[in-house]
């Protein structure tokens, strides 16, 4: 089968969401004996990875990124002048995703958009009210629109997702969901005190509560450090703290599992999500995790089973979560038992990629 993957950002580059899925899946289906092409823009910091023969990267040029998350690359022409089996696009709102389904009208190749979540937005309205109207009553009833009913197929990560696509797009979407390399990420008991937040230094992510979490942490207990990796506008912000804080910035996703490895908890402030990864990577790794209650993120993290759930914007109710399972090392290493087990049976990359292949397979 030749395959094609579509995505803004890809794992190695960008080691969050999407481009981490569509980076496992990929390497995966070119394991198998596929030919596998992938066509990302030039946004981000890509490492020499050697890739099979059968593995083919083309990354375009980014001619602008639009609201610093949309780069606009020309992946029309390159569609266009290759034949695929199947063209696998990751989120519908990427100007690169507009391209395939155009190229979709002129070429005979099977479309298969995947969204990744990020549609359920409510608590993040508040900090994009401009881009979000713009979103809903513009993009989504004319290109977006059409993004979404010209695939042959359309999947969703995020289960909680699956009703608003019916609502605003009349599609049918089938849940498919993020998944984690559970052989890179492996499970490790550690005496860490170490609080660690992975993600884009953001509003919307939440990040601007960090400060205020890791404040009320560090006045209960004195010997927990703190670890932020990722970059974003408010990273100045917490440098300035005065916390023990090690700010990371980016760091390679092979190089991840040595970060849980060190970590006793995660946490992950978010106003919107679909189905984070980082909550999937840190379960399989064994280290519980606090997070708030958006997206599907509760399909992750069981509250008190495998984590703690809070509401969006309760730094408090965060920290509290945070310090109790700190307090309590028994509670803390069965949950992330439990995580590991719940991810191995779940979100395996075993387990999705060949629900993937299954629908691949069904279109052809």
């Amino acid at each position: 089968m030749k395959i094609a993957m579509v995505t803004a950002f890809w794992g190695p580059a960008y080691p969050t969401g999407s481009g981490i899925y569509a980076y496992e899946v990929a390497r995966r289906l070119a394991d198998q004996g596929n030919e596998v092409h992938v066509y990302t823009s030039s946004v981000g910091n890509f490492d020499k990875v050697e890739y099979p023969d059968n593995f083919h990267i083309h990354v375009l040029r980014a001619y602008t990124v639009v609201w610093n998350m949309n780069p606009f690359a020309n992946v029309f022409t390159k569609l266009l002048s290759k034949d695929f089996d199947i063209v696998h696009v990751h989120s519908y709102i990427f100007f690169m995703s507009n391209m395939t389904a155009l190229a979709r009208i002129f070429k005979n190749f099977k479309y298969v958009l995947h969204f990744h979540g990020g549609l359920n937005y409510s608590e993040a309205k508040k900090f994009h009210p401009w881009r979000t109207w713009a979103k809903e009553n513009i993009y989504d009833k004319t290109l977006g629109l059409l993004t979404v009913k010209i695939a042959d197929k359309v999947l969703s990560v995020a289960k909680s997702d699956i009703p608003i696509i019916k609502r605003k797009f009349g599609v049918d979407a089938e849940w498919i969901p993020n998944c984690v390399c559970t052989e890179k990420f492996s499970y490790s008991e550690n005496d860490s005190r170490v609080v660690t937040y992975v993600g884009k230094l953001e509003k919307w992510k939440g990040a601007e509560l960090l400060k205020d979490v890791f404040k009320t942490i560090h006045n209960e207990l004195e010997d927990v450090k703190f670890m932020v990796v990722g970059d974003g506008s408010l990273a100045e912000k917490l440098k300035n703290s005065n916390l023990p804080i090690k700010l990371m910035g980016h760091v390679p996703h092979d190089k991840m599992p040595d970060i849980y490895h060190k970590t006793a908890v995660s946490v992950l402030p978010s106003y919107m999500e679909g189905l984070p990864t980082i909550c999937m990577e840190s379960l399989a790794c064994g280290v519980p995790v606090v997070a708030t209650d958006v997206g599907d993120t509760r399909e992750i993290v069981t509250d008190g089973k495998t984590g703690f759930l809070v509401k969006p914007g309760d730094a408090k109710a965060m920290a509290s979560k945070v310090i109790e399972l700190l307090e309590d090392d028994d509670l803390r290493k069965t949950m992330g038992r439990e995580g590991r087990r719940h991810v191995e049976e779940n979100f395996s990359y075993d387990v999705i990629v060949e629900r993937v292949y299954e629908v691949y397979s069904s279109l052809i």
